[in-house]
Formats: structure tokens, C-alpha cells, sequence
């Protein structure tokens, strides 16, 4: 620290000096020249929670002022300590066990000069092995239908702050982090990695400290809690995880019985941390689905065919994911009602035809009574979906797109609600006038990959002025990707040809640039190029 001089003695001083120096001819020239660069950072004294660092001087014409240490941060960014200009060395303090820390060394000179930075250097914190390191607590907040909500608390047992680390647990094949929001995803292992120093509102983790992250994600099957969990790859003690499943539901009764839907209720399960949902499931001829997810122990289950056998049973959840035994199984046969469907219709025609719209007239049904008619239409080679009803044998379908080729057919349904098969072949119709531009922009986008599988994230924007009600994307690999799972969406493969369709809850697309996601994973081999060209309902879309 230099002096500090009293008022009158810097004034005798100053005169003094005036009196015994002549004065200059010029002003000095100002210091333009850099320090040289510091020698490569060494390391000596490495604990698990500090690191001494020492380097070779830089050279200055007239001195270095002082080094600025600098530590590169995982998420981003620069940590700087400093010395004075005669020290090279410094001792780096709460760090944390077994982390990598890299870092590089720049001189400055008292004009504000700055060296090149030295050559970067990296070390590894030691282990910690003075007992357990971490602590995890996981809290289920919400899980069902095929999403979840936890939240994970870190808790330091070291003695020492973290300021860096690592966090990493395992998921169950069919569990996904979704959004990411910073996690890193390798095969069924997911981490995070934080920094928190002294410089940011939450501070470091002291000893004793807590820390926590929520996150949300899909799953589909079971969603038990994560396991294997680490810091810095030391695995932590873990609490708070309800590992105790839910005893098996009552076998349900049936109630309310209609030719198409029955009510079914069971004796409510027990759990030591609470039931969170049910899924009722209904096994149907050799195949088996869940028709119900309710939250209490009854369940109203529709669109059962008409005197049908049906087979029901049971299972509970807790909020941790455990799943308890399966109740009991009901039989119910729906009441038989009228099981004949029309006769299909005949002589479908077109007439009519402008650029957005086209009338449609038939005959029929062959055979039967119907209460009216549905129209199908499908566009760009796929599938039929219904679009419009009528009682009357025409109608005009409006908001086509000017030159384009569509597919329609007809159904008739009886006032049970037996339908016809759609008339066949559909018939074709192109509109009038002259191709819009498309309206839509499709993002793919690779957010990871490992050796023969990768995951990838697909956005669908509709530049259009009008809201798109049920879409279909399609595209072709050049490759030999094959998707594996799949969320937000239907999806079909047929060698590299990909169909995805929407779900319910993400059927609209909003207009003037709303847009819907949906994620999957993959494998591949040799090579994995992004697909570039794209229809969604059968028109082209931009690539973006």
C-alpha cells in the first residue's frame, strides 16, 4: 500500500522538487507496451476443496501491476481471482471434490496493458473420502397420463462450498427429461451441471446446504423415481424416495350399463405417502388398453362396441410412480342394441369446383335407414378423415386450397350410430386456380447423439392466416434411421418413410406463425444426415 502523506508535508515536498528538478522539455511518452505473456499455470498442493497455482513472471518495460487468474466455468463464462504484480502464485479455495477446473494466467501493467493470456492448464480436484458427499431427497410432485413433475434437493455433506458440480441420475427407458432445460441426456442417464458463486444471489452451497432443481418430463409405461444418483460422480445417500406401492384396488362393479358404456367402481387403494391416480384397463378380444386414468375409485368408460365382451381391471399409483398389484377382473357385456350398419352409398360425384370448394352429391345408402351422412377427405396420398356430416345426399366442403388434389368419401350412420364403410375408392377432385405457397416451416433439429441412436426435436410453424385443425407431417430418411419412441405425436415408419400424426391436446396449430413440437428417439447406422424436405396434410412446408 503506498503512503499517505499529511497536506502541508506533500506541500513542502512538491515545492522542493519544483525548486531542485528543471522542468521537462516534453511530456513522457505513454506506455503502450504490453506485458509478455505469464508462463503455463503448475499446480502443487491439490486438496479436494483447493489448488495452488504458480507460474513464470511476464516481462514489462515498466513493470507488471498484477495477474489476473482466470478459471474457465463449465456453463460459460470467466471466474477471475488476482495477485499483485510480484506474486505468481495464489492458492484457489472452495472448490469442489472431484472437478475439473481449467485455467490461464494474463499480466496487465500499471497503464492498463494486458498480456496474451498464458497456456490454459487443467486439474482435477481429489475425491472426497471423509464419508458421503451428497445427499439426494426426491419429491414426486405430480405424475400421470404419461407426464411427470419432480424435484430433486441437494444436500452438501462435505465440509467444504460448492460452487461447481455435477449433478446425474439414471431414468427408467421409457422416462424422458422433456423440456431439457439444461440437462444432458447419454443412453438413460441424465446430468446438470450448476455454478453458483459468490458473486451470484444464490451464492455457493455451504456445508449443510441444500439445492434444488424441478424438472418435468414423459413417460410411458411405469415412471418409478430416478436412480444412481452422484455429484462429481460420487454417489449420494438418498431420502425421501416412497418405495412402498399402493395395495391392489377392490375389483370394480359395474353400474349404468348402455350398449356403448358402463360405469365401474372399486374399493379405493391405500399408500403410505397417498394414491395419486388409477388406470383402469379393459382387455377386448387379444388385445388390452387403458381406457381411464381417473383420481377416484370410479370410472366412466365409453365407445364400447355394441354387445361386446369387455374385460376390466384395476391398477393404483402413487406419486413416486410405484405401482401396486392389479385388482381383480370384471366381465361386462354391453346391451346388444342395433348392430347392423346401412348399405354404403354409391354414385359419389363432384360439381361445383372453384378454388376452395367443391360439391359433392350421391345415392344411397344400398340397404338400411341413416340418420346422416359423413364425409371423408384425404389429401396428398393420406389417410381419409371425417370432415363434415349432413342429412342431405350433397353438400359443399369449403376451405380447400387452390390446386390441389384431394380424395373424398362417404358414409351413412344409422340413428345407433352404425356407420358404413366409406365409399371406395375416394373419389379425386382438384381444385381450381393456382398453387398457394406453403404455409408452414418445419425446424428438425438433432439435440443429441451417441454411438447408434440419437434423439431429435421436430417444430412445426403455420405461417398461414388461417388455424390448421389435425395435421400430418411426413418426410424420407436417406438414411437408415429408425424411430424408437416418440412423444407429442402418432407416428408411423415404413422404411425411411416417417408418418406423425397429432395427439388431442396438440391438433391445433395456430395461425400467423403458431406452431406445435413433438421429440423422439432413434437409431442409426453409418451415418445420420436430417431429412429436407417435408409435407404436412400433403403440402410442401420450408425447411428452417
Amino acid at each position: 500500500m503506498r503512503p499517505r502523506w499529511p497536506h502541508a508535508a506533500l506541500t513542502l515536498l512538491v515545492a522542493a522538487a519544483m525548486s531542485l528538478t528543471p522542468a521537462p522539455a516534453a511530456h513522457a511518452a505513454a506506455d503502450t507496451t504490453a506485458p509478455t505473456a505469464p508462463g503455463t499455470p503448475s499446480f502443487t498442493q491439490v486438496t479436494p476443496y483447493a489448488v495452488t497455482l504458480s507460474w513464470s513472471p511476464s516481462a514489462d518495460d515498466v513493470g507488471v501491476a498484477d495477474y489476473l487468474v482466470r478459471r474457465t466455468l463449465p456453463t460459460g463464462g470467466v471466474w477471475v481471482d488476482s495477485t499483485p504484480g510480484t506474486t505468481t502464485t495464489i492458492t484457489i479455495r472452495d472448490l469442489t471434490p472431484n472437478n475439473q477446473y481449467t485455467f490461464s494466467i494474463v499480466a496487465t501493467d500499471a497503464a492498463g496493458n494486458t498480456s496474451a493470456a498464458s497456456a490454459a492448464a487443467g486439474v482435477r480436484t481429489l475425491r472426497h473420502t471423509a464419508g458421503t458427499m451428497c445427499s439426494i431427497a426426491f419429491r414426486p410432485v405430480s405424475s400421470g397420463g404419461g407426464s411427470f413433475q419432480s424435484q430433486l434437493d441437494m444436500t452438501n455433506l462435505t465440509p467444504g462450498v460448492w460452487q461447481e458440480w455435477t449433478l446425474a441420475f439414471t431414468l427408467a427407458p421409457g422416462q424422458q427429461v422433456r423440456p431439457e432445460w439444461g440437462f444432458q441426456q447419454n443412453g438413460t442417464r441424465w446430468s446438470q451441471t450448476f455454478v453458483s458463486l459468490w458473486s451470484s444471489g444464490a451464492g455457493p452451497v455451504q456445508p449443510g446446504g441444500t439445492r434444488s432443481v424441478t424438472f418435468t418430463g414423459s413417460y410411458t409405461g411405469d415412471n418409478p423415481p430416478p436412480t444412481e444418483f452422484t455429484i462429481n460422480d460420487h454417489p449420494c445417500a438418498v431420502t425421501g424416495v416412497p418405495n412402498t406401492p399402493p395395495t391392489a384396488p377392490g375389483t370394480p362393479v359395474a353400474s349404468g350399463l348402455t350398449e356403448t358404456s358402463v360405469v365401474l367402481t372399486w374399493t379405493p387403494s391405500t399408500d403410505d405417502v397417498g394414491v395419486d391416480h388409477y388406470e383402469v384397463w379393459r382387455q377386448y378380444t387379444d388385445y388390452v388398453i387403458r381406457v381411464a386414468s381417473p383420481t377416484t375409485a370410479t370410472a366412466t368408460v365409453t365407445g364400447l362396441p355394441r354387445g361386446s365382451v369387455n374385460r376390466f381391471y384395476v391398477v393404483a399409483f402413487d406419486a413416486a410412480g410405484n405401482r401396486s398389484t392389479p385388482s381383480g377382473v370384471l366381465t361386462v357385456t354391453t346391451l346388444p342394441g342395433d348392430l347392423e350398419p346401412p348399405g354404403p352409398v354409391f354414385s359419389l360425384a363432384a360439381s361445383e369446383i372453384t378454388d376452395s370448394s367443391v360439391r359433392l352429391s350421391w345415392q344411397g345408402p344400398m340397404w338400411g335407414d341413416f340418420a346422416l351422412f359423413r364425409i371423408y377427405r384425404s389429401q396428398g396420398g393420406g389417410p381419409l378423415a371425417p370432415v363434415a356430416t349432413t342429412t342431405a345426399r350433397t353438400i359443399v366442403v369449403t376451405g380447400l386450397s387452390p390446386a390441389t388434389t384431394y380424395g373424398f368419401a362417404v358414409a351413412a350412420v344409422d340413428a345407433a350410430g352404425n356407420q358404413s364403410p366409406p365409399s371406395q375408392p375416394p373419389l379425386p377432385v382438384t381444385t381450381t386456380g393456382v398453387p398457394t405457397p406453403p404455409a408452414c416451416t418445419v425446424t428438425y433439429r438433432v439435440t443429441s447423439q451417441w454411438a447408434g441412436a440419437f434423439n431429435a426435436d421436430v417444430r412445426i410453424t403455420n405461417t398461414g392466416p388461417a388455424a390448421i385443425t389435425g395435421w400430418t407431417l411426413r418426410w424420407t430418411y436417406a438414411g437408415t434411421q429408425q424411430i424408437t419412441n416418440l412423444w407429442n405425436g402418432a407416428h408411423t415408419q415404413t422404411g425411411a418413410a416417417v408418418q406423425v400424426a397429432n395427439l388431442g391436446h396438440n391438433a391445433t396449430i395456430g395461425a400467423g406463425g403458431g406452431s406445435q413440437s413433438f421429440g423422439f428417439q432413434a437409431g442409426w447406422n453409418g451415418s445420420n444426415p436430417s431429412p429436407t424436405t417435408f409435407t404436412l396434410n400433403g403440402l410442401p412446408c420450408l425447411t428452417g
